[in-house]
């Protein structure tokens, strides 16, 4: 079939372009019941990018990679994504895909090496484009009602084998019949699964296509669309859109992972018309920071006659327990923020005792925290302790192997001078004695003292 040249610059095609979805994670930190409502608001993110096409009668649909979490799916999800393909199919939407680092299998004896999008493929419910290191553009006729249009689509799967920090389109090879189709075409765009230079943090992907391979691509190739980072980005360069599409459920806390989504794009024989990044509903989220000042605070008894309490931190009876002080706090940050639907994180920092540490009890913090919200991660990477622990003495580059009992021997030793030489945070001396005995009696017992 020919197409004049009026038609087809009359023809503006809508597409939605996501990616991302992660379905069907392993999860294993949840409950089986909660896993199953976890993986669900997965499903309505990826849901609302095809609602959308429907609604807006899109012509083409597009997935950026890692469309499920691994390469072994639930069976759930494997036939939720079958039915929404055949949803778009049914509406004469053409659906292309690629796998990401997450969907595609690392080695050739793990599945076949096929990714799930494969099974899809099979039943041309999708076109997917397998290859890893070749370029090679497939045509596809839009029609709209202005016209019809000729758009080549390059697809690129993530290369599990490929180098770190490697440029997956510097290490790929355009086939033979590329120049021809994208001759052919009215317009092309390019699917990647990648971090993009200037749209990413250093060292934030596992690849990263330059913005040299980016200029380099034939002038047809109007947009470009890549997975991996999950939150959206766009930059314009030239005549070509670069859009990172973000994903559409947030995966990580912080502001870094920006606000869950999808992309709707209009593409004429010029080049993109028009770019919008539509937002999806996130489970909600809730991040608490405590420093140990508040949940150990200065008691009357720690202050010297006359002496204020310090601003930073609240003043309890000092008949209080302090554990469960501790813990009442955290219960009252928890209780103000979430909901049963909030994935929570609790971050600790701070220095404290190892008194306090063991006082801590972090399965009764996280007992509270399944309690009050969803679920809940305790970062404790921000905690200090405020007394050394045992040291090894230093003897030396020339010093010969010693047997356990003489090295115990040497560390009692050293901990006590440090301690009379006046050293800050050291252990009570009778204390240091105990623990040194006890440890030259386990040696015994086990008939390791002199080996």
């Amino acid at each position: 079939m020919t197409f004049s040249s009026d038609a087809a610059d009359g023809a503006v095609i809508g597409l939605v372009v996501t990616g991302d979805n992660h379905l069907s994670p392993a999860l294993p930190r949840l409950s089986p019941g909660r896993r199953l409502q976890r993986r669900a608001w997965l499903r309505r993110g990826f849901k609302a990018a095809v609602d959308c096409a429907l609604e807006r009668r899109a012509a083409l649909f597009i997935n950026t990679g890692d469309l499920f979490d691994s390469p072994a799916p639930s069976n759930q999800d494997r036939a939720f994504v079958a039915e929404q393909l055949h949803r778009l199919g049914g509406a004469g939407i053409v659906c292309v895909a690629i796998s990401g680092n997450h969907d595609t299998p690392r080695m050739q004896t793990e599945h076949g090496g096929e990714a799930p999008q494969q099974v899809y493929a099979a039943l041309d419910e999708l076109h997917y484009f397998a290859a890893s290191d070749m370029l090679e553009p497939q045509m596809f006729t839009l029609g709209v009602a202005g016209g019809e249009l000729r758009v080549a689509v390059i697809g690129l799967s993530n290369n599990p084998v490929a180098p770190p920090g490697s440029d997956p389109l510097a290490l790929a090879q355009w086939s033979a019949e590329a120049t021809d189709t994208l001759a052919q075409a009215d317009v092309a765009l390019l699917i990647a699964h990648a971090a993009l230079e200037g749209l990413a943090r250093p060292n934030e992907g596992e690849r990263t296509i330059t913005q040299a391979s980016l200029a380099a691509l034939p002038e047809r190739v109007r947009l470009v669309v890549a997975g991996h980072i999950h939150r959206y980005a766009r930059q314009r360069m030239g005549e070509r859109e670069v859009v990172v599409v973000g994903a559409t459920e947030r995966m990580e806390f912080g502001a870094q992972s920006g606000e869950p989504g999808f992309v709707w794009a209009e593409l004429a024989r010029d080049g993109v018309r028009h770019i919008e990044h539509i937002r999806t509903k996130a489970q909600p989220r809730a991040e608490i920071t405590l420093h140990t000042s508040r949940l150990w605070p200065v008691t009357a008894d720690d202050l010297a006659p006359g002496e204020p309490a310090p601003d930073d931190g609240a003043q309890v009876d000092g008949a209080q327990d302090e554990a469960t002080h501790a813990l009442d706090v955290i219960r009252a940050e928890l209780e103000a923020v979430c909901t049963p639907e909030t994935m929570a994180r609790l971050r600790l920092t701070g220095p404290l005792t190892r008194e306090q540490y063991h006082q801590l009890a972090l399965r009764e913090v996280i007992t509270v925290g399944q309690q009050r919200a969803f679920s809940l991660d305790v970062d404790t990477s921000g905690l200090t302790l405020t007394e050394r622990a045992f040291a090894l003495p230093d003897l030396g580059p020339q010093a010969e192997a010693i047997s356990p009992a003489r090295m115990v021997a040497l560390v009692v030793e050293e901990t006590l001078r440090q301690s009379q030489e006046g050293a800050a945070g050291m252990p009570n001396p009778d204390d240091v004695r105990a623990a040194g005995e006890l440890l030259l009696a386990r040696l015994r017992a086990s008939g390791e003292e002199g080996a």
